[in-house]
């Protein structure tokens, strides 16, 4: 057999640190510190701003955050996983997200949720009565 032309590049150790710096703090850790999203739709109905959100599954006592921040609303959730053994699976688990940006003069002061049946009902009061667009 005859031997290679060039010899092969001998490849350098990683530090360990280096390692864990990049799973902290790399691209791919930026993507699942962000979250999956979560499905959502909003309406204005009697002079409030609903926004309705998907999360199944999830204890909303526990595990749901909604917080606002001048003229953006951002719901968080965690789905905890159940430890069964599967074969498939299509439900996300860890961290759900989904950021909303408020219509004008939306008052986060007056924000009230409701959650039945897996769905979370968010709702603001806004001034007018007129869809956003």
């Amino acid at each position: 057999m005859p031997a290679p032309l060039l010899p092969r590049p001998r490849m350098l150790p990683w530090p360990r640190a280096v390692l864990r710096r990049v799973a902290r703090y790399g691209p791919l850790a930026r993507l699942l510190q962000a979250g999956r999203p979560i499905r959502a739709e909003d309406y204005v109905q009697d002079g409030r701003y609903i926004i309705r959100a998907d999360l199944p599954g999830v204890d909303p006592s526990r595990d749901v955050r909604v917080s606002v921040h001048d003229r953006t609303l951002e719901i968080r959730a965690v789905r905890r996983a159940d430890l069964r053994n599967r074969n498939h699976t299509e439900i996300p688990y860890g961290l759900l997200r989904r950021v909303v940006t408020l219509p004008h003069g939306a008052d986060g002061d007056t924000l009230t949720t409701h959650y039945a049946d897996g769905v979370l009902e968010i709702a603001l009061a806004v001034p007018g009565n007129r869809p956003r667009r």
